[in-house]
């Protein structure tokens, strides 16, 4: 059994967000991401860059899509490497970044995901506190009527830090309905905004404020490991997963991980979580699980991490 706490779909919706409707700013990823997508795609990075440069934007995405629903991207395709490498549950996070990128997909597009594939994703709600009380409710249908089971943002995409008082009604609602967040703390590669919107500094205040929330810092805390690996040590509310790193690099010393990896097997090994973003850093999940095996983690603690520390936090355990 394994759980995913951090990945999408590739579907014409989801995919390519970033590419199709990206907020300004946006360059950075596009050149830290571009090459990985184009491997999915089967297209060289020469040919990624020069088909983004000569075609118009819906040409461009059309191109994409063709190309990603016809060969390893594809739906089906997704759900049998899920399935092949035991991927019990994966996430399917859908943001709401609407003040951002001009738009948000409807949380009933994913709960029809949900029904058509039965016990094989957890969806996490967006939440946009430009939004107020109309996204809050938002979060709140998707919990009790939609089958989601947490919640999901990214702060630098608000232009706010974790611990602005915006979000807090939605950190009182999860921590009522015993509900956890993944929230993005880790460096962003926007060119026109701090990367510290990020650091783990920033959710200190919200788990003395809210003691009961599960927070899960997403993508490690990256490069501030140390300064989360003590927080995680701290707070008994903190989690975070490993997601949108290479595992390898993670396990290979003086790449700024040193302090998540000597501890992962005492003091923080009921904290950490399988999160991958397969789909971003361009690698087949089997690549991504294979990585991993060779990191220095006793047999117990690579069972907490793929799985039982999942299983507790977003209350799966009846199921698993």
């Amino acid at each position: 059994m394994i759980i995913d706490t951090s990945n999408t779909l590739p579907t014409r919706e989801m995919l390519f967000g970033d590419i199709l409707n990206p907020p300004p700013g946006m360059e950075g990823y596009l050149k830290l991401f571009g090459p990985k997508w184009a491997h999915w795609l089967g297209m060289t990075v020469e040919e990624f860059q020069d088909l983004a440069n000569k075609t118009s934007d819906e040409n461009f995405k059309e191109e994409l899509m063709k190309r990603a629903e016809t060969g390893p991207l594809s739906m089906d395709n997704f759900i049998k490497q899920l399935k092949e490498t035991g991927i019990t549950y994966s996430a399917v996070h859908n943001m709401d970044e609407e003040n951002a990128v001009g738009f948000a997909l409807p949380n009933d597009y994913v709960a029809d995901i949900l029904k058509k594939y039965p016990n094989q994703f957890i969806a996490f709600s967006g939440f946009n506190p430009h939004k107020g009380k109309k996204s809050l409710d938002e979060v709140e249908r998707a919990l009790t009527t939609l089958g989601f089971k947490a919640v999901v943002f990214r702060p630098y995409m608000h232009g706010l830090f974790a611990d602005d008082r915006r979000y807090y009604p939605l950190y009182t609602l999860c921590q009522e309905k015993r509900v956890p967040i993944w929230i993005h703390t880790s460096v962003n590669w926007m060119t026109d905004r701090s990367m510290y919107f990020g650091h783990p500094s920033h959710l200190e205040l919200v788990l003395l404020d809210f003691p009961r929330l599960n927070i899960i810092a997403g993508h490690g805390g990256w490069p501030w490991v140390p300064d989360l690996v003590l927080m995680m040590w701290k707070y008994d509310n903190l989690y975070a997963d490993t997601s949108a790193h290479r595992p390898k690099y993670i396990a290979t010393p003086s790449t700024g991980w040193d302090m998540f990896i000597k501890f992962a097997n005492s003091t923080i090994q009921d904290k950490i979580l399988f999160g991958s973003d397969w789909l971003s850093i361009g690698m087949p999940i089997k690549d991504v699980l294979k990585e991993i095996d060779e990191w220095p983690l006793k047999d117990s603690v690579k069972e907490k991490f793929f799985y039982k520390n999942a299983l507790r936090i977003f209350d799966l355990e009846k199921r698993g």
